[in-house]
């Protein structure tokens, strides 16, 4: 029998009328963190759940779950953008659904200040608060409208680490099937510390040189130590006051946005709340904060045993089995295994065929089809192809 979604009103300045032990839960953000925290809640606690003794609110920014780790295939083309995309209504079934952002949040007598754009803002009381990373889009959307088979573009791509190398590599991708390249097209790779200072070193150190070596046979144009302090209408501006002209400006892996309210709390160097060891955000009552799916597991089996008034758990320090991959390139990539005292490392096409069934195990839905479509064989019309020669007597198409 289907699930239906709680007769509850989604915004209670108190607890509804005549349900006074009912227990409300609420997570801020609805991306795999928040998704992960609401399920291993449900699993813990279904039948308080549907039975309404607890209740479950998702406050979400978009009406969508966004899969970060795809935005390098959509962007390279190989993936339509609506494959990296869910609607959270059907993967939230027994949670009320708030779509709009929290503007104040009151740790103190614990309720947030909602704004959407269908109601007026209002507040929302909780006994337990999880603040769930959501790691922002990649902003890559407008590239596939900007490209065009007749005019070169240029891309700056402002990240460092893992995510920053794969959307570099993306959009060399898109340009070369789009014929961009021989029109005097380009990418720029801007990396506030070293290339392979962030991320990568941690997954694997060997993996740097692989890395370079896609870089520069892509063609990627490489700027380390390069801070970017502002993007202009034509381009990035660094610290030193250079302009690094492009026509469209890709941002991988911004800063989380701070909820308002919690600017006191203490946070690390890339603005996450920091925690103890059972992700319980100190100086709060019952707020817990995770920035990864494994995090918001944890999170939501810890409010799970408070709800049964047991012990929180802290995050297990053994070592477990955790895969990675890198994406170098359609049909390239390189998968870390890693596991207590063992580790794998497979690259190229076992690479890529490993990263598909990583991805398509992660996708909350659709998982056949995200599968079927990044093991489809390279297209190589476009890159075959030699560009036609311009002559001075046929005006070149705009």
């Amino acid at each position: 029998m289907p699930a239906t979604p709680p007769t509850q009103p989604a915004c209670l300045s108190s607890r509804p009328p005549g349900r006074s032990l009912v227990t409300r839960v609420v997570i801020v953000g609805g991306g795999p963190a928040g998704l992960a925290a609401y399920r291993a809640i449900l699993r813990a606690c279904g039948r308080a759940v549907r039975s309404g003794d607890v209740h479950l609110s998702v406050i979400s920014g978009t009406p969508d779950l966004h899969t970060p780790d795809l935005n390098a295939d959509v962007l390279a083309g190989h993936l339509p953008a609506a494959s990296a995309r869910t609607p959270l209504r059907t993967l939230l079934p027994r949670a009320t659904l708030l779509v709009g952002r929290v503007v104040q949040a009151d740790l103190t007598m614990q309720r947030l200040q909602v704004s959407r754009a269908d109601h007026d803002p209002c507040w929302l009381g909780f006994d337990h608060l999880i603040l769930a990373e959501v790691r922002p889009d990649a902003q890559t959307g407008p590239l596939p409208e900007r490209h065009s088979p007749h005019l070169p573009i240029s891309v700056n791509v402002l990240g460092d680490g893992v995510t920053g190398v794969e959307l570099a590599l993306a959009a060399c991708e898109r340009q070369r099937a789009r014929g961009a390249r021989d029109l005097g097209g380009s990418v720029t790779l801007l990396c506030s510390g070293e290339l392979c200072s962030g991320d990568l070193p941690s997954l694997h150190p060997d993996l740097t040189a692989p890395v370079r070596a896609a870089l520069h046979g892509a063609g990627v144009t490489v700027h380390e130590r390069t801070r970017v302090i502002g993007v202009e209408r034509g381009g990035a501006r660094d610290r030193h006051g250079r302009l690094h002209p492009a026509h469209l400006t890709v941002t991988a892996d911004p800063r989380p946005a701070v909820t308002p309210g919690t600017e006191h709390l203490s946070r690390d160097g890339r603005g996450s709340l920091l925690t103890d060891r059972a992700l319980r955000v100190p100086d709060t009552l019952n707020v817990w904060a995770a920035r990864t799916a494994a995090q918001g597991r944890h999170a939501g089996q810890n409010v799970a045993r408070a709800l049964r008034r047991r012990e929180a758990r802290p995050v297990p320090e053994a070592p477990q089995w955790t895969a990675r991959s890198v994406r170098l390139g359609h049909w390239n990539a390189v998968t870390l295994l890693r596991g207590p005292g063992a580790g794998l490392t497979v690259g190229g096409r076992p690479g890529w065929l490993l990263r598909a069934l990583l991805l398509a195990s992660a996708a909350p839905a659709d998982r056949v089809r995200v599968a079927l479509a990044l093991l489809r064989p390279v297209t190589r019309a476009g890159q075959d192809t030699p560009a036609r020669a311009r002559t001075t007597d046929r005006a070149t198409p705009v």
